[in-house]
């Protein structure tokens, strides 16, 4: 069965949406528009104006069989440019388009959308929850104009526990609620990720004795403490059940740094890295403190780490420094922090 991908714009994407675009305007507006109202709409979606919006938001780009059939873009509070070839429609393509922009609009903090609908787009839009706040027009020519409506939507913010499939390079991955019956795979991944990254600075005796039954252990005390930490925890597997990463987050416990949410472990399985796995998990967290009204946020990341530029590139920046203490061996540690937690991903 082909399955079909959703990922990130890239600039050589846009002369195939720009005719994929043109190629629906043609089909889905003709005998609903005149003639210099389409023109308007193919001049408004030319490549320039694809790149424009592109460069300031987020476009997503919908394929099937390596062949692009869809596209979408959310701009600040604003959805637009959802377009899905003729030749693919009635496929549910349309709405799996909307619902990965909705989701990007939650992860940046947003709660209400907003867009304009053409005369033949209104009804799906009103399936999707969008409601008609007003009509308006655009005047193209003396004797014709351009007809929409102008539409919006509340999002439900609230983080829930259902599982999600998600797209991400190479992989279909199942995204759920870490339970404590998970605690051995964990702790396999996270023997494996010390070892593949800290195995060259950190004691030899200590890394000689790292087991997963130990880092069983602690996860099991974790999912103990669940209610005392304000948890959250998320699990990532492939399709077949092996996993992938994952997060354990909470409230911070360093009451002298005056941050609300603290992220205690995000480990990605060594064969998993590099495919945006971590990234994705960290918004997750950010979602789920967000609906508890946590703003702020930090994480603790070993010094020597090599996956530290990791949180940097997340806008997180140095807060404190530290000394460490594991099984009677120390290492710095450094801080990093977030004022405002990250918004896309």
């Amino acid at each position: 069965m082909n399955i079909p991908k959703i990922r990130p714009f890239m600039d050589s994407d846009a002369e195939v949406l720009h005719q994929l675009i043109y190629q629906t305007i043609d089909d889905a507006y003709t005998g609903v528009y005149g003639p210099k109202a389409i023109q308007y709409f193919k001049d408004y979606h030319s490549s320039s104006h694809i790149l424009d919006d592109a460069r300031q938001g987020q476009t997503m780009v919908l394929e099937l069989n390596e062949r692009i059939v869809g596209t979408g873009t959310i701009c600040e509070q604003n959805i637009r440019r959802v377009f899905i070839s003729p030749a693919f429609q009635g496929r549910s393509f349309g709405r799996m388009v909307m619902e990965t922009l909705e989701k990007k609009a939650l992860l940046m903090g947003l709660h209400h959308l907003n867009l304009d609908a053409s005369l033949s787009s209104q009804a799906f839009y009103q399936h999707l929850g969008y409601r008609t706040r007003e009509k308006g027009y655009i005047q193209v020519s003396d004797d014709e104009r351009l007809d929409y409506f102008y539409m919006e939507k509340a999002l439900n913010a609230s983080f829930t526990d259902d599982n999600e499939i998600v797209s991400l390079p190479g992989e279909h991955i199942v995204t759920r609620k870490a339970e404590p019956t998970d605690a051995p795979a964990m702790a396999t991944i996270n023997v494996a990720t010390w070892r593949d990254s800290y195995g060259k600075f950190l004691p030899r005796q200590l890394m000689a004795e790292l087991s997963c039954s130990q880092k069983q252990a602690e996860i099991e005390d974790f999912f103990a403490r669940w209610e005392e930490n304000q948890a959250v925890a998320l699990v990532m597997e492939s399709k077949s059940g092996e996993m992938m990463a994952f997060i354990m987050a909470g409230k911070n416990h360093r009451q002298d740094l005056r941050y609300t949410g603290e992220i205690y472990n995000l480990h990605v399985a060594p064969a998993f890295q590099s495919q945006g796995i971590g990234r994705y998990l960290v918004y997750r967290v950010c979602q789920a403190f967000r609906q508890r009204n946590w703003n702020t946020m930090m994480v603790w990341a070993l010094a020597e780490n090599p996956s530290r530029p990791f949180y940097e590139k997340l806008g997180g920046r140095v807060i404190a420094q530290d000394i460490g203490e594991y099984r009677g061996f120390t290492t710095p540690v450094i801080a990093y922090g977030w004022n405002e937690l990250p918004i896309c991903f």
